[in-house]
């Protein structure tokens, strides 16, 4: 999968999840994220072994609870049948203001 580096001219957040390999699951977790109106800028997959995958979602920051909102998405993915680990962490493609 090609690697590409998406600048965004607002606040961004990124989780990465760290899943078994299932089309299934990624849709469901990326359900949540729909589910509670969160605005996906970005989600991005790759194969870290055979039947594990890496995803990484970023997402607009433009509410004031949304790292509330996301803190709780991981918690909510991080139990679901198949992930194996959920972080958040801090976007990498920020513009200064």
């Amino acid at each position: 999968m090609k690697q590409r580096n998406a600048t965004f001219p607002w606040p961004s957040l990124e989780q990465v999840y760290l899943i078994e390999r299932d089309a299934g699951l990624l849709c469901r977790i990326l359900g949540l994220y729909a589910s509670r109106g969160i605005d996906v800028l970005s989600a991005d997959y790759a194969y870290a072994a055979q039947d594990v995958m890496t995803l990484k979602v970023c997402v607009a920051d433009e509410r004031d609870d949304t790292a509330e909102v996301l803190r709780v998405l991981v918690d909510k993915a991080a139990n679901l049948v198949g992930v194996l680990a959920a972080a958040e962490q801090p976007a990498a493609n920020q513009r200064a203001a």
